[in-house]
């Protein structure tokens, strides 16, 4: 193992005939027995000679370095070694300590963050045992003891502790690293004694209520996240105890609670009630036992009111094909880019050929008369991509999800997934693809119930699921003119008798869109609406579903009226 060609050399590690300008000299005492315990106060630290000198001295260092030879140390070496580092450190003897390492500048600033951070009065170790080699480490011998700190107040920390050792040029020296301070400790992390804060909070919902796993399974990850992000900011009482403290001041590992810390409230946007109805529509008799998602959005204001799932967490963090749901945009492109209008003849053959390509309508619908109001009812897929591949331009579509839609990074308070609508590169034939839900894009029922809302709302607002959250804002608002023809098609869809979401619709007012996405293994049900009388945009996913308002409109239904 070479040494670190960046590390000071120290007194008695210098190459043969390289002259010293320093005349300081570190005394380590002898250790005689296995048991070393050591008492007082903590050392002062030394101000360390920087390494950055020029001349000779620095390069027949940088050559000494360069040329040191390592090798394995006898069980006898490395107990000897690990007894003397350890008895300058229960010493107090920082400097004296880490000049028996391999890295003494890091072990000796490591090693005063120790006493400082603990604020230790005495530092004891017992049962020095040599083992076997660290694999790890080349030509290490590791060795193990028993370490106490005493902290100031009385309060004790003993822990079972390791160390390597290494022989370089003929001196067994410990291989240096935070973990021989304490097991595990990485580097930027250091051990703290003092005021600690909570690790977990009651997260509850808007009105209040606590939210907990096992009352909404769905919202695990959820609750997992806000305690793990904002549970130490909203501590009610600080606690007292020991901890890891990674670099940027976190608390990584509570080790040891002296006083527990009173935690305190993460609130939501989330509903209760909505979310309750939310867990049982993922379980809706209707759809058996296919995964499904969905997400409830307000649509005045973009906040998650539920989110649940059963089979895996797509409603959040999922990536699919949303099939001909992705017409809501698809038509917001075509009336902003290309000035159609939902009147606009669009007739519905059962199968196009684009390029040599053949796309074909899901159930072979037909109607040679159809506009595009008819086509997005009926759910024509070939009315809208002769619609899309005649009108629109590579990237259109990217564009109107991004700026209109907000389509892109969000930052809701939890980890989530984007949509994606990726540039069709000059591709027709994926402009025809992506035009009905299909091609590269992918998105998920977040990501949906947001373009639901922003239509409904005639405005987008950046999905949040901790309130008073930074909301982006649409590079270009939609239009009222494409937000009130969007909806018109939708009230269509839900309400005349050949719209595909009639049936799940019943009852509610407000507008829909199903989808059927097409898989390798099969195909996908989507089913998004919106309610104006409880102002909920909902989507939902079914995974294996055949028809969207054959399974997700169970679910998407279930919600809306639980609102």
């Amino acid at each position: 193992m070479q040494r670190d060609p960046d590390m000071p050399v120290w007194p008695g590690q210098e190459a043969p005939g390289t002259q010293r300008r320093s005349s300081r000299k570190w005394v380590i005492g002898a250790v005689a027995g296995v048991a070393i315990v050591g008492a007082g106060g903590v050392a002062a630290a030394f101000a360390l000679q920087s390494p950055a000198k020029k001349g000779a001295d620095s390069l027949s260092a940088d050559q000494a370095r360069a040329a040191a030879v390592v090798t394995t140390p006898t069980a006898a070496q490395a107990a000897t070694a690990t007894q003397q580092f350890l008895a300058s450190w229960a010493g107090a003897q920082n400097a004296a300590a880490a000049q028996a390492t391999d890295q003494p500048g890091a072990a000796q600033a490591a090693l005063q963050g120790y006493a400082t951070g603990l604020h230790t009065t005495k530092v004891a170790f017992t049962g020095v045992t040599a083992g076997a080699a660290d694999p790890a480490v080349a030509h290490a011998v590791r060795t193990t003891f028993h370490a106490t700190a005493t902290l100031e107040g009385g309060t004790a920390l003993s822990y079972a502790g390791t160390a390597d050792v290494i022989v370089v040029n003929g001196k067994p020296e410990i291989h240096w690293q935070p973990s021989v301070l304490y097991p595990g400790l990485q580097a930027g992390q250091t051990l703290t004694y003092g005021k600690i804060s909570a690790t977990s909070a009651i997260v509850v919902d808007r009105h209040g209520a606590t939210l907990t796993t096992k009352a909404y399974p769905s919202l695990g990850g959820v609750i997992s996240s806000l305690q793990a992000e904002d549970a130490g900011k909203v501590t009610q009482t600080p606690g007292e105890g020991i901890a890891i403290t990674g670099a940027d001041g976190k608390t990584v590992k509570v080790l040891k609670t002296v006083r527990a810390a009173v935690p305190g409230t993460i609130k939501t946007t989330l509903d209760a009630a909505i979310q309750a109805a939310a867990e049982k529509a993922v379980n809706d008799t209707n759809i058996g036992k296919m995964p499904a998602d969905v997400v409830a959005i307000d649509y005045t204001t973009g906040e998650i009111r539920a989110a649940a799932f059963r089979g895996g967490d797509a409603a959040l963090n999922g990536a699919a094909a949303p099939g001909s749901t992705m017409k809501m945009i698809t038509s917001a492109t075509l009336f902003d880019k290309a000035g159609a209008h939902p009147s606009d003849p669009a007739p519905c053959v059962k199968s196009t050929v684009i390029n040599g390509q053949t796309f074909h309508n899901f159930q072979n619908e037909m109607d040679p008369t159809a506009n595009l109001t008819k086509d997005f009812a009926i759910s024509c897929n070939t009315g809208f991509i002769n619609e899309a591949t005649g009108k629109l331009h590579s990237g259109d579509l990217r564009e109107e999800a991004q700026d209109v839609f907000g389509i892109g990074d969000w930052h809701i308070g939890v980890p989530t997934t984007d949509g994606n609508v990726p540039d069709e590169n000059g591709s027709t034939n994926l402009i025809a693809a992506q035009s009905i839900g299909q091609g590269q894009v992918t998105m998920n029922t977040l990501a949906m119930a947001s373009v639901v809302a922003t239509i409904a709302d005639t405005g987008f607002h950046q999905p949040i699921i901790v309130p008073g959250l930074p909301q982006q804002t649409a590079k270009r608002p939609i239009s009222a003119t494409t937000a009130a023809e969007i909806r018109q098609m939708m009230v269509v869809t839900a309400t005349a008798s050949y719209g595909t979401a009639e049936p799940r619709m019943q009852g509610i007012n407000g507008g829909a869109k199903t989808g059927t996405a097409e898989t390798a293994s099969g195909t996908n049900g989507w089913f998004a609406a919106y309610d104006t009388d409880n102002h909920l945009a909902v989507d939902a996913l079914v995974i294996g579903g055949k028809e969207g308002v054959l399974t997700a409109g169970y679910v998407a239904r279930d919600v809306l009226l639980a609102g």
